[in-house]
């Protein structure tokens, strides 16, 4: 049977007043009866049926068909779950207070335990929320009140100090050690001696600005190189615990994630410096018939050696920019020249992620696990010319490189690779961000043009445009959290935007920050992002013309982008990192912890 129902101007979904909505009233539903009789002929209390209405006498029909198996076990079946649900009722029922304060209490109670759990909800959610934020390298502990000293550790020498972070501890190197120190104390929980020629990693690129931060080392590796030469490497635990071993004093290797190392090796052996040829005007010039060597690059185990992954990078035509150094002979030492370096100009850059492989003749991008990034056959491809940091992890995982369908086209459009295998060919530049909440808002913002866009990553929407704003000309993402974007317009100002839908919810005049006309160089102005979800945190140059060396704190709120609180510092050093929440920076004096 169809009934219709009278028009409904908020049915949801129509935008027609007139739209009817039709349904279907079932006469009977299966198993059931109107004389409330079970199919096993028992009424509502296990009665027999046939008793009920004794007086009623049929009329004369044909005799009924007799039911099939199939048919009798499912009588059987609803009769019993008919059954089960009426007596579970009748236990319910003998358990509801008979009096009306017996009622009220028991719904009282009853909304005392919703309200628990509705609570126990959201303290289990904004616990989830914390953790994912200080899981992140921006994460902190509450920035709304300006912090303090906490803590300090003196160096002998700060300036040559490195900050790293580890599960849990704040790693110090430098003054011939790494410290372990508790990041919320600054208790020294244990000491690791190396060599004063040490390299500790892997590390980001120091006193820069930019997306991803000081990522998290697991193991942290240390090649050193002692006064006698002798080379070696050494992978320290989060809890201290270290072990060394011997390298060759002719290899190129540098620390890698996970307790890894990485190895450069060109093909034919040990290659010496040997003279070029040097043009009137001082542009270098390739022996004729030069060809540049192969490399292998290999990643592995730090602690015992054994390999990983290697690959071989084959060698193309060669720039002489890329396979000179230049020295200063004996003979002239104020005057640099130009020598045949093929060991010395390969080059490995390890940021964002990836790892940029650039030389004499050879180029590569690799990720983290080997998965090369660019195209063995097009020698052209990024990173070729000593180009690095086309390549970038993202936050939420996958990473963007150079679409060479857009070069081939002559346009920059990029191509991201998400983690859930989803390819999506870019018309500009993606913007990833500084600082993150830690959780994924399935999209992504890219620089088209002189505009900004945003696209979706999630699903069978992955690509989608999800909005356009052709007067936001973002330059840099300096953060990502709760639903509110901060960007770097081109024009001036610092803009909070809803990523949502790219309106903007607030500006901030750019001399706060000191950016004036550097808008298309913010990674020099600006050193990092921290954020605590609420409050965004950002290390800025306290002369950005240059004449004083100081550092600036600045504290943005990010729900209407006024300046909380700001701390100006005489430290000239711009290492400020966050150890599970609790954050840490170099100073003239030593390592103090800010809180």
């Amino acid at each position: 049977m169809t009934e219709r129902t009278q028009p409904d101007s908020a049915a949801p979904g129509s935008s027609d007043p007139e739209k009817v909505h039709t349904f279907d009233l079932i006469d009977e539903v299966p198993g059931a009866f109107r004389d409330g009789a079970d199919p096993d002929g028992t009424g509502p209390d296990d009665t027999d049926g046939a008793d009920t209405d004794a007086a009623a006498e049929p009329e004369a029909e044909a005799a009924p068909r007799v039911p099939g198996r199939a048919a009798v076990a499912l009588a059987g079946a609803r009769s019993a779950v008919g059954r089960t649900v009426r007596r579970g009722g009748a236990a319910v029922r003998r358990r509801v207070p008979a009096t009306r304060r017996g009622r009220a209490l028991l719904a009282g109670g009853t909304a005392a335990v919703v309200v628990v759990a509705v609570v126990a909800g959201v303290l289990v959610d904004g616990a989830l929320r914390e953790r994912a934020l200080l899981a992140t390298p921006s994460g902190t502990r509450s920035l709304a009140e300006k912090p303090t000293e906490q803590w300090s550790v003196e160096l002998e020498n700060p300036i040559s100090a490195t900050l790293v972070r580890m599960p849990g501890v704040l790693a110090v190197v430098g003054d011939a050690k790494v410290q372990g120190l508790d990041p919320a104390t600054g208790e020294v929980r244990w000491t690791v001696d190396v060599a004063d020629a040490v390299d500790c990693g892997p590390l980001g690129t120091l006193g820069v600005g930019g997306p991803l931060g000081a990522l998290p080392v697991e193991k942290l590796v240390c090649v050193t190189t002692s006064e006698d030469g002798d080379r070696g490497v050494t992978v320290i635990e989060p809890d201290g615990g270290s072990t060394t071993r011997e390298l060759d004093p002719g290899a190129m290797v540098q620390p890698a994630p996970d307790g890894g190392l990485i190895h450069l090796e060109l093909a034919g052996g040990e290659h010496e410096q040997e003279p070029v040829v040097v043009d009137k005007v001082g542009t270098p010039h390739l022996p004729k018939g030069f060809v540049a060597p192969d490399l292998t690059v290999r990643v592995e185990d730090a602690a015992t050696g054994a390999e990983r992954w290697s690959a071989d990078v084959a060698a193309g035509p060669a720039d002489a920019n890329l396979c000179v150094t230049y020295t200063s002979g004996p003979e002239d030492p104020d005057t640099p020249t130009p020598v045949l370096d093929l060991a010395g100009s390969v080059y490995g850059d390890l940021s964002n992620g990836v790892l940029e492989i650039d030389g004499c003749g050879v180029s590569a991008a690799f990720l983290l696990d080997g998965t090369r990034l660019d195209d063995p056959k097009d020698m052209t491809d990024a990173p070729a010319g000593g180009v690095t940091g086309s390549f970038t992890a993202l936050p939420d995982g996958g990473w963007a490189g150079p679409d060479p369908a857009a070069a081939a086209a002559g346009t920059a459009g990029q191509v991201v690779h998400l983690p859930d295998g989803e390819t999506l060919r870019l018309d500009g530049q993606v913007l990833v961000p500084w600082a993150t909440d830690g959780r994924d808002p399935g999209l992504l913002l890219e620089r088209v043009g002189v505009h900004t866009e945003a696209r979706s990553t999630e699903g069978r929407d992955a690509g989608e445009q999800l909005w356009n704003a052709p007067v936001l000309r973002a330059t840099d993402l300096l953060a990502r959290v709760a639903g509110t974007g901060v960007v770097v317009d081109e024009l001036g100002p610092v803009r909070g935007i809803d990523l949502g839908t790219g309106a903007e919810r607030w500006t901030l005049d750019p001399d706060v920050l000191g950016l004036g006309d550097g808008t298309w160089d913010v990674s020099s102005l600006v050193f990092g992002a921290f954020t605590d979800g609420d409050t965004l945190l950002l290390p800025v140059s306290g002369d950005p013309a240059g004449g004083d060396s100081g550092l600036r704190l600045v504290a943005i709120d990010l729900r209407d982008g006024s300046v909380r609180w700001e701390i100006d510092q005489d430290t000239p050093y711009t290492q400020l990192v966050s150890v599970d929440g609790y954050l840490a920076q170099i100073t003239q004096q030593g390592v103090v912890g800010l809180g």
